[in-house]
């Protein structure tokens, strides 16, 4: 080859070289042109395939894409969070949450502070609606899981600790299930938004422990039942029903005073309903204080139901009522 032929050669190839690498910043921004237009029609799957073909070329292209390649990122990470979102809506869980981790991965290389801290607590939010999904389902132990992860992502995540109320619950775990109600309202207190949660936990709680006690007195043991009920008056004032076990239990304890304010207690409750049970409740309250007179009074009261024969024999037969 000629000298002549040698410069003209090594002329040619960068111009082929620079014709090839500006050619690479065209496809670059094709792409992403291309990208932009899925997004508008918030078409967010085809707009990441479109941005991340672009971020390729970009990153091939080296420095004179630079600027371009931060617009595309920007977008990319966009499409990431929208088609999470459209992802969770539609209760499509385990790929939102995977689509929302991309998304927090990439906020935190851009230094989108934003970003990484929505889709972070997304992350948790979708944990828990899983948890939930799974806790209908029965599956009790993998909505316990997902849960706690959603708690390890955002500890003040009320949410999630109301899941955990529902599945110590279904476990009959009542010291968990106590703990995480309180944890719902300790969060939840001064939050508007958490108010119909707060008011759900509070029912929840309180009749969950109720029950428990019921099945406490069934089985025998009545200090557990005392304890229980008295549990329950935390996150509600109690009704009729509440007061009227809690009779029965202390009764059952010898407790005769706390047993006749809880029976009249229940009473009170109870203005438009046959009140029987209860007044039956407070006569053996009372017969066991050793008060006939009241215990007398009581027992009058029991009108209707499976006590009445029992009522009719302590007036008539044991206390000798007049």
């Amino acid at each position: 080859m000629s000298k002549l032929r040698k410069p003209l050669l090594f002329v040619g190839m960068l111009f082929l070289t620079f014709g090839i690498m500006a050619q690479s910043v065209e496809d670059a921004g094709a792409k992403y042109n291309e990208g932009n237009e899925f997004y508008k029609e918030k078409n967010y799957t085809s707009a990441i395939t479109s941005y991340e073909a672009a971020r390729g070329i970009a990153n091939e292209v080296g420095a004179d894409a630079a600027d371009l390649k931060g617009s595309i990122e920007k977008q990319l990470l966009n499409s990431y969070y929208g088609e999470a979102k459209a992802k969770y809506k539609k209760g499509k869980y385990d790929t939102a949450i995977e689509l929302f981790e991309k998304t927090h991965a990439l906020a935190e290389e851009l230094g989108d502070a934003s970003k990484s801290k929505n889709s972070k607590s997304y992350i948790a939010k979708v944990r828990t609606s899983k948890g939930s999904s799974l806790l209908k389902a029965n599956k009790v132990d993998e909505a316990l899981a997902e849960y706690n992860m959603a708690i390890e992502i955002l500890p003040k995540y009320y949410k999630a600790y109301y899941g955990l109320m529902l599945v110590y619950k279904s476990k009959d775990d009542l010291t968990n299930m106590m703990a995480n109600a309180d944890k719902v309202l300790e969060l939840g207190a001064d939050d508007s938004k958490a108010e119909k949660t707060v008011k759900k936990t509070k029912s929840t709680a309180s009749k969950a422990l109720v029950n428990a006690g019921a099945k406490e007195i069934q089985d025998g043991s009545a200090a557990k039942a005392i304890k229980f009920i008295n549990d329950s008056f935390k996150y509600s004032a109690g009704n009729a029903n509440a007061y009227y076990y809690l009779t029965l239990a202390y009764s059952k304890e010898s407790k005769w005073d706390d047993a006749i304010t809880s029976a009249q207690k229940a009473i009170s409750m109870e203005p438009e309903k046959d009140k029987s049970d209860i007044n039956f409740a407070l006569g053996q309250a009372y017969e066991g204080k050793g008060d006939a007179t009241s215990a007398c009074a009581a027992y009058k009261n029991v009108t209707t139901g499976p006590n009445v024969e029992a009522a009719k024999y302590q007036m008539t037969q044991v206390l000798k009522c007049s």
